[in-house]
């Protein structure tokens, strides 16, 4: 017999991590939204070792995508998707309950394709105090609001109708970083709108270590220098060299963090903007671009 056809595709990419994952199922498992509205395709992107198919929740269908990327990732799941809104979230991630219910509400509510970016909540998970690595990130990761403002949303909660990337083409699978952002700038040239909806909420693990924050600055870096047009990247390497008085506010006026975190952060993000500097100068110098 046929499978019902479902009115959701969830699409969550992964490279290596799958320990990450117990958290992200269980919470999928919580959804209010019934499991016959909706299917998920999680899509390993070349992972020494992988889980077998049958060992995963009955809800969940493997894909693999040899090409590396986590946008290859998401347009591989694209092409066997059969929900008419794919929904895209990260494979860390812990969304609330009534994720899917509010997403669905809201793409209903619309008479025009529209893209959603739900909230994202930046935190440490088991409710113990943060270390200093992540207080900073918990101030200062993932704004989504912020970036709908800009015109774009992170696909660690983004939800887009199918029949947009019929109109306005598929993720950019060469790149490592900022695919999503580029992504949604193109479909916004195209009239789509893109609305925020705070209360449709994925939880984001904050990151717990220099290494895990330098590793991501160096591929978003990686995504601005050598991705996109000419004039784009030169605004990036133009803006890696003055210092970063927003994130400094940013985290000035954090109501996440205490006085004395942010004193912390404001040190950290000094250092990072350094190692900003210094891999900008390697990219263009034909360094290599971190892709994890």
């Amino acid at each position: 017999m046929d499978k019902v056809q479902p009115q959701i595709t969830v699409i969550i990419p992964i490279y290596q991590h799958w320990e990450l994952t117990e958290t992200l199922f269980s919470a999928l498992a919580k959804q209010t939204l019934p499991k016959s509205n909706w299917e998920c395709l999680i899509v390993d992107n070349g992972s020494d070792v992988v889980p077998a198919s049958e060992s995963l929740p009955d809800f969940i269908t493997l894909l693999e995508c040899p090409q590396p990327g986590s946008y290859a990732a998401r347009n591989r799941a694209i092409q066997d998707a059969r929900g008419e809104l794919l929904v895209f979230t990260d494979a860390d991630c812990r969304p609330n309950p009534d994720w899917l219910e509010i997403i669905y509400s809201e793409y209903q509510s619309h008479s025009v394709p529209t893209l959603i970016a739900g909230g994202v909540t930046v935190l440490r998970f088991d409710h113990q105090k943060p270390n200093k690595i992540e207080a900073f990130d918990m101030a200062t990761g993932l704004p989504q609001e912020r970036y709908t403002r800009r015109g774009y949303a992170v696909t660690a909660n983004l939800s887009v109708p199918r029949n947009i990337f019929s109109s306005v083409g598929p993720f950019d699978d060469q790149r490592f970083s900022g695919g999503d952002a580029e992504f949604c700038q193109r479909a916004g040239r195209a009239g789509v709108p893109l609305v925020y909806i705070p209360e449709a909420n994925v939880d984001h693990p904050a990151r717990n270590s220099w290494e895990e924050l330098a590793t991501k600055l160096k591929r978003v870096k990686g995504g601005q220098v050598r991705s996109g047009p000419l004039k784009r990247r030169m605004k990036f390497i133009i803006k890696t060299f003055i210092p970063p008085v927003w994130t400094y506010w940013f985290v000035i006026s954090s109501p996440k963090i205490t006085p004395l975190q942010k004193i912390t952060s404001l040190l950290i993000q000094t250092q990072l903007w350094l190692v900003e500097i210094a891999t900008t100068i390697k990219l263009l110098t034909s360094g290599k671009v971190e892709r994890r």
